[in-house]
């Protein structure tokens, strides 16, 4: 009776093991094949009858190869399964077509396999792993890509690095001799203005020195310009930003009224320059500005921070060009420098006054770039 079952149970494991999607072949301790299963016969176009009692390396030429037959020694003696990477061993059973071969991944596992009248096999599984193996090597293909390109972008931030640092050292001495230059040409033209040629001749140098004057501020512009974006942005309380820039002389006759709480903002340093610029904008071109205000109002993607006077206002004909570079009546060079410094940390501005009734410029914060202090 008990044979009987042995066999039934025999039959049904050969049974399952032959309908595997995956290639089967077990051996004997002879390494003759006892089995060779209907997806390797499909695969290899070697029928069951054919590979049936031959020993594996008649039907598969690779096992002859002294390390494969090791390999086999070591598993048939106990010492553990053997898995065979594709990476190293892509195909170990060659497909019936040699054009098929081409571009085909195999991984294959070699374990003992114990029937249950006890006879021991060793089983030899074969997967087909071949969009696993291609979606891996593409995988490794973006990978090397991204280095490649990451090492180049590395060799090309380090070229400008330099470039920028020679160009900044060469434009900070050209501003310092220039600078130079520039004082001792004023000093001359103060002690000839101060002989009083009269008539034309003094005309002709005040305007020199008017001239001089624009010239210095060019300068001092050209430093403004170069150092935007050197430094990290950094958090500045705003409160503080206006009470700082409305110190000074231009502002003895100004009321200046904040009310941003303990808001602060994203900038970069030379926030405190454009917020001057502002300031010293409203007095400059407000001629009757007795008070400049200072609030926020929320936005849908953020905030937006006003800056409103009572002076003049300006003119409506010309909102559109007051931050072009080198519009305006004294060097044009004010509310631009203060468009790109904003513009650094992302905040835009624009002037929504109304001609007659005072400036108003809103600076729109975008959501990340401002915070509400503890």
């Amino acid at each position: 009776m008990w044979p009987v079952m042995w066999d039934e149970r025999k039959r049904s494991v050969i049974l399952n093991l032959n309908v595997l999607p995956v290639g089967i072949c077990t051996i004997r301790k002879d390494y003759t094949i006892s089995l060779w299963n209907r997806t390797l016969e499909i695969w290899t176009g070697i029928s069951q009858d054919d590979a049936m009692d031959k020993p594996l390396e008649v039907v598969v030429p690779q096992f002859a190869n002294p390390l494969e037959k090791a390999r086999l020694k070591v598993v048939l003696q106990g010492g553990g399964p053997v898995i065979l990477s594709s990476r190293f061993h892509p195909r170990i059973f060659p497909l019936k077509d040699e054009n098929q071969n081409e571009g085909k991944y195999q991984r294959t596992s070699i374990s003992l396999f114990e029937l249950p009248d006890s006879e021991v096999r060793v089983m030899i599984a074969v997967e087909d792993v071949t969009a696993i193996t291609e979606q891996v090597l593409k995988y490794r293909q973006i990978k090397d890509q991204i280095a490649y390109e990451l090492e180049e972008k590395k060799k090309t931030e380090r070229a400008l690095s330099m470039a920028l640092s020679k160009l900044n050292t060469l434009s900070s001495i050209t501003r310092h001799d220039l600078n130079n230059i520039l004082t001792a040409f004023e000093g001359y033209l103060t002690f000839s203005i101060q002989e009083n040629p009269g008539g034309k001749v003094q005309q002709y140098l005040e305007k020199m020195k008017e001239a001089a004057d624009v010239m210095k501020r060019h300068i001092s512009f050209a430093k403004d310009y170069q150092e935007m974006g050197n430094a990290l942005p950094t958090w500045f309380a705003v409160e503080t930003l206006v009470r700082s820039s409305g110190l000074g002389p231009v502002f003895q006759q100004i009321t200046i009224k904040s009310d941003v709480e303990n808001l602060e903002i994203l900038a970069d340093p030379l926030i405190v320059k454009a917020i001057y610029n502002l300031l010293e904008n409203a007095v400059r071109h407000g001629e009757h500005t007795s008070t400049i205000s200072i609030s926020y109002k929320k936005a849908d993607d953020g905030i937006v921070l006003l800056i409103e006077d009572d002076g003049k206002g300006i003119p409506t004909n010309i909102k559109g060009r007051i931050f072009n570079k080198g519009f305006g009546s004294n060097t044009g060079l004010g509310l631009f420098l203060t468009r790109e410094i904003l513009g650094i940390t992302g905040m835009q501005i624009i002037e929504t006054g109304v001609e007659g009734k005072g400036a108003r410029f809103e600076i729109r914060v975008p959501e990340g770039h401002f915070r509400f202090r503890e």
